[in-house]
């Protein structure tokens, strides 16, 4: 009696481990080689500097600076976080942990600031993710700003399901993009002004919705699963400046770092920061499809400082 019970607990954990992987399977589709470059610049007429140790400054960071740090073949695949600090495999924590520059791309950016300026309050020491433009794929390497743009890749989806504007029949071919499903992230030492930045600033389709990936996949596997609470520092749009005096931020919603002084010599003063930042596919968002770990990404930085004036 005893033992045909323990069998049967045993059958069952087999039944659940089975289902379990099954369930998982839209979030650990093998990853590929998705990225063609990644490129970090500075708004012009901006006296910020970059670097990626620390110690070497440069006013842009380019793909091969950065492939000396995260590997010269980046991959993604699709996994989900929801405080753009730790990242799982799995639709929720406690699952496997996704591993930093394999499953997704993870490095710390320093800011330097050199100045004559003793006036750290009037001094423009606050650092913005900025200037968000949203280019086709084969004209996006000549552009600068804040961009991640996908050649797409065509998929016929083998069952009907709802895409959040209506039914995608069954046999219908049409163009996935993954830019539609990244996610970039800044992780400060500060914790208050760190974010998830959703690069397709679409909030109808972000995180956890039960349309569109979804409900292919559930519909795909006949399992349900319970969708987790979205991000709460998630945002889906950049940073504002002020039209008159583009020195000036209206608010802090795409905030990297607040420099601090470090060093004064000879009326010179040096201001420094940091925050690490992470680039993933989000497996909970709406278009993260099997198809789009066949697209190509590129993906730019646009990086600026300015004084943020509290409202009155």
């Amino acid at each position: 009696m005893h033992k045909k019970f323990y069998l049967l607990i045993i059958s069952f954990m087999c039944v659940t481990i089975t289902l379990s992987t099954t369930v998982y399977a839209w979030f650990s589709i093998s990853k590929t080689n998705m990225i063609e470059a990644i490129e970090i610049g500075i708004s012009l007429d901006d006296n910020i500097q970059l670097s990626l140790d620390g110690i070497t400054y440069h006013k842009t960071i380019d793909n091969k600076m950065l492939s000396d740090v995260i590997g010269k073949n980046p991959v993604l695949s699709s996994i989900t976080s929801q405080d753009g600090k730790n990242f799982f495999k799995g639709p929720y924590e406690l699952t496997k942990r996704a591993t930093k520059n394999d499953d997704y791309i993870s490095f710390d950016l320093y800011f330097r600031l050199t100045s004559d300026n003793p006036n750290v309050r009037a001094h423009q020491k606050f650092i913005y993710l900025s200037n968000k433009i949203d280019p086709v794929y084969d004209e996006a390497s000549t552009l600068k700003g804040t961009y991640v743009t996908s050649k797409g890749n065509r998929w016929t989806n083998p069952i009907a399901f709802h895409d959040g504007m209506g039914i995608i029949p069954a046999g219908t071919n049409r163009l996935y993009y993954a830019k539609n499903a990244v996610r970039i992230s800044s992780d400060s030492p500060n914790p208050d002004i760190s974010f998830i930045y959703d690069v397709s600033e679409d909030r109808y389709r972000g995180f956890g919705k039960v349309f569109g990936a979804y409900d292919y996949f559930m519909k795909r596997l006949g399992i349900e699963l319970q969708i987790p609470p979205a991000p709460t520092n998630e945002i889906y749009e950049l940073s504002k400046f002020s039209p008159l005096q583009d020195d000036i931020a209206l608010d802090k919603t795409s905030l990297l770092a607040e420099l601090q002084l470090i060093s004064e010599d000879n009326g010179t003063y040096i201001y420094q920061g940091m925050t690490t930042i992470n680039i993933w596919l989000e497996g909970w968002d709406a278009d993260a499809f099997d198809p789009i770990l066949d697209d190509k990404l590129l993906i730019s930085l646009n990086i600026r400082s300015a004084r943020y004036v509290e409202a009155s």
